[in-house]
């Protein structure tokens, strides 16, 4: 008893070790000191059972596994884990205190906010869990529980000073719903109802267009995997469709486990059609056809425009050309490419003020605008896609001081222009206002680039035809660096010659 009492304290010690190595050895030992010793019911440890041993245990790692304290990361980390690698017969005897408690390591709390790895861990241990037990006879009363904690955990999008390590949940989540799908899939196929399933794929879809190649990689052989999964994975919407778009012989049907990170590896093929995840300029121009499907439209923009709206060279030149290429091909079915359209401002009006979204946003409606490929919504004047860019960009703005957003919103505003109307006229109006700015460079950048658009569009503007080139003398000769006292005579004879209401000074509280 007692040198079982120092092995099981000496593995408690490893498991809340900061060292990662020290922690691995300590979750593999943990299950095989459980199997060897107690196992057997009848065997006494002083005045207790083993079956009450075991009782005792499972509390205090259970326990474990909601500590804040200072130590609170690296236990929850060690216990999630070590709790997933437990012996079946200890794991189906504590399994309602076991998934509860897993399920609440995997949720954001206020004080373990940036603690992603612990929920990293939970969702391993959680996929762990549902491995050893199997669905029938084991897991089958929480499927549906396990299922929602782990499509909650598609959304972590935490970020710190390495970045954006929302991206190791989301990744080991993608992981946990394929096991578990593919265990329903061959166990009790009536589990894998609508709902999962295309929550599942949805989520996979998003994370293969978005930013960081590594999690595009796992996303895309997670999708896959769920299309040639055998026993087949019912409820897989448009299933045909997808296996058209991701032929059988032109993707890696790894485990998903299996990310591979070296670039070697990943161009080692002997089909030279063989998609290479890590690339965008492979797998975007598949995911983007699915843009065509109603049920995987929203995920797919919401993905695509994080990426086109980033900064990075490479990922925006293959998401844009990819993405623009598709909607050049629905010019002559405008009920798709308007359905696209309503969707980019339904993610839009869903996403105010979360930066994540919002900050990408602006340059992906910049680049979009100026691309051609939604003219046939831009030239409808029945169309409503322009003024509800107006609308939700004046929202996203209102009550901000974001000197950034604010530049780059000057940019979609100028894109505005080309629409006419009154469109035009209220991103006229906007853009005035900016030009009296109290940063200096704001106004300066609202100059140039309302100078640059109205050489572009000039001629669809709402602005007197007339008066265009005045007001581009205008522009361009003004010091705009000068006292907004000085500028604001100028700013008013502007929009005299662009025929829209002067801005309204704001009177100071006496």
């Amino acid at each position: 008893m007692l040198r079982i009492d120092e092995w099981l304290n000496l593995i408690e010690e490893c498991l809340a070790h900061e060292v990662q190595v020290i922690r691995e050895k300590a979750i593999k030992a943990l299950p095989l000191l459980f199997d060897q010793y107690l196992r057997d019911d009848t065997r006494m440890y002083g005045d207790i059972t083993a079956k009450q041993k075991r009782t005792q245990l499972m509390e205090r790692y259970c326990e474990q596994l909601q500590c804040t304290g200072v130590n609170g990361l690296v236990i929850r980390m060690g216990y999630a884990r070590a709790v997933g690698s437990l012996p079946k017969f200890v794991l189906a005897e504590h399994l309602p205190v076991v998934i509860k408690s897993l399920i609440e390591c995997t949720k954001v709390t206020e004080a373990t906010s940036k603690w992603a790895e612990s929920r990293r861990d939970a969702v391993i241990g959680l996929t762990e869990v549902c491995q050893t037990l199997g669905v029938v006879g084991g897991v089958e009363k929480y499927v549906e529980e396990i299922v929602d904690a782990l499509l909650d955990c598609m959304s972590e999008y935490t970020i710190d000073m390495r970045g954006d390590i929302g991206a190791w949940v989301r990744e080991a989540s993608m992981t946990g719903l394929l096991c578990v799908c593919r265990q329903c899939a061959a166990e009790a196929p009536q589990q894998n109802s609508e709902r999962v399933v295309r929550g599942a794929l949805c989520g996979a879809a998003q994370q293969a267009v978005e930013k960081i190649d590594r999690t595009r990689a796992h996303a895309g052989r997670v999708f896959t995997a769920f299309i040639y999964n055998d026993p087949v994975i019912t409820n897989i919407p448009h299933h045909d469709a997808l296996k058209r778009i991701f032929p059988y012989d032109e993707v890696e049907l790894r485990q998903p486990k299996d990310v591979v990170e070296d670039f070697e590896q990943t161009t080692v093929s002997e089909n030279s059609n063989v998609v290479l995840w890590l690339f965008p300029g492979h797998t975007m121009p598949r995911f983007v056809q699915l843009l065509g499907f109603p049920t995987y439209r929203y995920s797919v923009i919401k993905g695509l425009i994080v990426s086109g709206g980033e900064l990075t060279e490479s990922l925006v030149k293959h998401t844009t050309q990819s993405l623009y290429a598709y909607l050049n091909t629905l010019h002559d079915d405008k009920d798709t490419l308007k359905s696209i359209c309503d969707t980019i401002i339904e993610v839009f009006a869903d996403n105010l003020h979360v930066k994540r979204i919002t900050g990408p946003m602006f340059n992906f409606l910049d680049r979009l605008l100026s691309s051609g490929s939604i003219s046939p919504i831009l030239d409808d004047p029945e169309s409503t896609f322009a003024a509800n860019i107006l609308k939700y960009l004046q929202l996203e703005l209102r009550g901000g001081k974001n000197i950034y957003k604010l530049l780059d919103s000057i940019n979609v505003l100028c894109q505005l222009i080309q629409v006419g109307g009154a469109v035009c006229g209220k991103a006229l109006g906007q853009l005035v206002i900016y030009l009296c700015y109290t940063d200096r460079y704001v106004r300066r950048c609202a100059a140039a680039r309302l100078y640059e658009a109205l050489t572009l569009y000039g001629d669809a503007c709402a602005a007197p035809h007339d008066n265009i080139e005045q007001v581009m003398n205008i522009l361009a000769e003004t010091d705009w660096e000068k006292d907004v006292a000085e500028l604001r005579p100028i700013r008013n004879e502007l929009c005299d010659l662009m025929n829209i209401k002067r801005p309204v000074l704001k009177q100071k509280a006496p």
